[in-house]
């Protein structure tokens, strides 16, 4: 009898994703070394595009310019005009208009699941005499076996 219980209890208790009809939540969201490795690509190619301001490079990059891309600050500050979080043209300008400098990224983070990947991690910008930093966001999405930015926020810190 008690085991009957502790029987019926494990299946009342038991999450619904893991019935026959829907398949299991996935414990981890660890990227597959193939993606990992073109993301990590598309990461070199995007500190090279902007350390070496090559827009047309960088922007091959993206899966369109009117992409979410902008500072935080900007975002917030911006929330309630036309082009909300849009703001790659001030990027743009900045970093491709704007003094040289090099950029480069640790304390990389990368999640995926299928054709999605979420990518965190911190920038450096080194110039002659500064550095400044931030850490930034980015939405990846698979798109004919390329991986492309989707979106993009980050902080800066001088």
């Amino acid at each position: 009898m008690l085991e009957t219980l502790v029987a019926r209890t494990a299946l009342l208790l038991t999450p619904a994703a893991t019935s026959p009809q829907q398949p299991p939540v996935s414990a981890s969201f660890e990227s597959t070394a193939p993606d990992r490795s073109a993301i990590q690509a598309l990461l070199d190619t995007y500190a090279r595009a902007v350390s070496t301001k090559d827009q047309r490079l960088f922007e091959t990059l993206l899966l369109s310019q009117s992409i979410p891309f902008s500072s935080v600050e900007a975002a917030i500050s911006a929330a309630d005009r036309d082009n909300g979080t849009r703001n790659y043209p001030a990027f743009r300008k900045g970093v491709f208009e704007g003094d040289r400098f090099t950029q480069r990224f640790k304390d990389i983070h990368i999640k995926q699941d299928g054709a999605l990947a979420n990518v965190t991690l911190v920038f450096v910008n080194s110039r002659e005499g500064s550095t400044s930093w931030g850490w930034k966001t980015l939405l990846l999405l698979k798109v004919a076996g390329t991986w492309k930015i989707a979106s993009e926020f980050y902080t800066s810190h001088k």
